[in-house]
């Protein structure tokens, strides 16, 4: 009798302490980017959090080459949530560009995580001073599949110099290491600001960031591209950088599987875009500033996930027709 007694209590035990009483553990897989590089560094901070504040929630992140990559993951099943830029999940799901007559329209966003603001930085010392003076130089301008890479090439493309500059295949700190070693002329980057990348720059010697943004308004580029937008690098947001520049930002978009469970999705936004959820990703990167509920909708092109429409009508959000869940 005894022992029966006990064997009773060690499963009622287990029961107890089990996630939510034996409820089924959601795992989910979410792709950000290379690990050191800002993808990767949003999509941890956000994956942590929701594991340890979600129930029976466990996300696990896997680094990727970065945008375009992820939203061919995310499409194709192999997993659960994303992160890329504005452009990439608006021309994917609307066959546009590299995505052209080809649709990828399994997923569905949630919301705005940060502004990629387009960097291109050199040291002051190099002679670069606009964009024409780089054609002929080496520039590091992030890896194919990159949503950096896709940008860059937007960029110089439109403003005549993507077929005049040499490019180098590099992302994130190894694009910088590239500059300060002497390998590369210049580098393209597009995070949030402030940026590790350029921060570690500015520490070896004076930088100059050029501007993007007076060149292209010369150019049809904004017409072709409606999710970019002008962004200022304030005198002194970045070390020895002195006087104000001007250039391009383009939001970055957290999507998921447009099968996934209405309720788990609205309970994942709520949490991550919740006080305690934006004091947490401030920790995790100060360019997270972005990640709170009155700019989440702001770029957003495509519809959004039944559960995220649900979470963002309850939190007083008005629903544009245009990204209504579908």
């Amino acid at each position: 009798m005894r022992k029966t007694v006990c064997v009773l209590a060690a499963v009622v035990v287990f029961w107890l302490v089990s996630p939510a009483y034996g409820q089924k553990v959601e795992r989910l897989n979410f792709v950000g980017g290379p690990p050191a590089g800002v993808f990767g560094i949003f999509a941890t901070g956000i994956g942590t959090y929701l594991s340890k504040n979600v129930p029976n929630l466990d996300v696990t992140v896997t680094a990727t080459g970065g945008s375009v990559e992820n939203i061919r993951r995310v499409n194709g099943g192999e997993a659960e949530m994303g992160l890329s830029f504005a452009s990439d999940v608006h021309e994917a799901f609307y066959g546009q560009e590299k995505f052209k007559d080809k649709p990828l329209t399994n997923y569905r966003s949630v919301g705005v995580v940060f502004v990629g603001v387009a960097h291109a930085i050199t040291f002051a010392d190099s002679g670069i001073r606009s964009v024409e003076d780089l054609a002929g130089k080496r520039v590091a301008v992030g890896t194919p599949g990159s949503g950096t890479f896709a940008s860059a090439e937007r960029v110089f493309r439109a403003l005549g110099v993507w077929d005049k500059i040499n490019r180098i295949p590099l992302l994130g700190a190894q694009a910088g290491e590239a500059m300060s070693d002497g390998k590369a002329d210049a580098f393209f980057w597009t995070g949030p600001e402030p940026d590790r990348v350029t921060m570690e720059a500015s520490t070896k010697k004076p930088i100059r960031a050029i501007d993007i943004y007076t060149p292209a308004t010369k150019t049809n580029f904004f017409k072709q591209y409606p999710y970019f937008a002008r962004y200022v690098f304030p005198a002194n947001s970045y070390k020895r950088i002195n006087e104000d520049t001007s250039t391009v930002g383009i939001p970055v978009i957290w999507y998921v599987q447009k099968d996934l469970p209405a309720p788990l999705v609205q309970r994942i936004a709520e949490a991550a875009y919740s006080k305690d959820g934006s004091a947490h990703m401030l920790k995790v990167h100060a360019g997270s500033k972005d990640m709170v509920p009155q700019r989440a909708l702001n770029g957003v092109t495509i519809p959004l996930h039944k559960g995220a429409e649900d979470h963002w009508r309850g939190a007083g959000l008005q629903i544009p027709e245009a990204i209504r869940a579908k």
